[in-house]
């Protein structure tokens, strides 16, 4: 229901100063923490702590201020909006993941997990405190929200999240196929260098060599104590592996990325460009309109004077 005193909040809320004032509390918030990252005498850090609880109620009086200032409550929590489309000629409802309904669920999702921390360190476990401050941290990330230039590169990283997680899959499936590979060619052993006694350990491993952290110590080790595959066999497994993730798959990858990015950019400079075309066409709109005024008006003032002229 609107009010004066609801419409009130809400410029309040959604004015620049608020903003900045709570940019400036995390700003301050992020200092403290790491402030905190020192050895402090007991004195100082029951200092720092009722500071982490004035910082608490100060990100809990911010979430209620913006809940209340939404037009209804659950509009707060609102991920997803939606719009009709027409897809060969059937109507259909898509759903896009919005990104004020994002920072919404991820600042109060960190102050309850805040909130419980402080409570359980009154009354139950004083240790889950720290793990809520570990949390708490994330809200730095808020920063990305300041200017315009960290949204753009927020959004940038944002489009590129598919393609790493196909790229993450690939590489998933591929150590997977090689550790299994792996555990039966080295009999499950442990070795000096390196672990293939289970597919865990055989995982870290099979990361260690993608990475190329000493991978040829590795295939030096096993094929100097494995003797059940000949030595060229060894060498092949290990320089297919390196060739297949760190060499092909990461150079197609950074084409793949490299191309989405260009292709983003092309989309941005196309509507850039549309949108300036449209501001020209609106301009040249508007001055059509204001010529005809200043002839609509010449030609009263016209009028006027050949009525002025009849009058006897």
């Amino acid at each position: 229901m609107r009010t004066a005193t609801h419409q009130r909040l809400k410029n309040i809320v959604r004015s620049k100063e608020f903003c900045h004032t709570i940019n400036y509390v995390i700003i301050a918030f992020a200092i403290v923490v790491g402030i905190e990252t020192f050895h402090l005498g007991e004195s100082l850090s029951q200092f720092f702590n009722n500071l982490e609880y004035l910082f608490i109620a100060i990100f809990t009086l911010e979430i209620l201020l913006r809940i209340l200032a939404e037009d209804h409550p659950v509009d707060f929590f609102n991920l997803f909006k939606t719009r009709k489309v027409v897809v060969e000629g059937r109507k259909k409802t898509e759903f896009e993941l919005t990104e004020h309904g994002f920072w919404n669920y991820f600042d109060f999702t960190l102050i309850v997990l805040s909130v419980i921390g402080m409570f359980s360190t009154v009354f139950i476990f004083p240790g889950f405190f720290q793990v809520g401050r570990l949390f708490r941290i994330f809200r730095i990330l808020r920063l990305l929200e300041i200017s315009d230039h960290l949204k753009e590169v927020e959004k940038r990283i944002a489009s590129v999240v598919p393609t790493v997680f196909s790229f993450a899959v690939l590489l998933m499936i591929l150590t997977y196929i090689y550790a299994i590979i792996g555990m039966f060619m080295f009999d499950k052993r442990t070795f000096e260098s390196c672990d293939f006694s289970s597919i865990q350990s055989s995982f870290i491993t099979l990361f260690q060599v993608m990475t190329l952290d000493n991978w040829s110590d590795v295939m030096k080790d096993l094929a100097a104590n494995v003797s059940t595959f000949p030595r060229v066999f060894i060498q092949m497994y290990f320089i297919s592996f390196v060739i297949l993730t760190a060499v092909i798959a990461f150079n197609v990858f950074i084409a793949v990325m490299t191309s989405h990015v260009q292709e983003e950019l092309e989309k941005d400079i196309e509507k850039k460009f549309s949108d300036e075309e449209a501001i020209a066409q609106g301009n040249q709109l508007s001055s059509s309109v204001q010529e005809m005024v200043a002839e609509i008006r010449n030609l009263k003032l016209e009028v006027a004077e050949l009525r002025k002229k009849m009058q006897p």
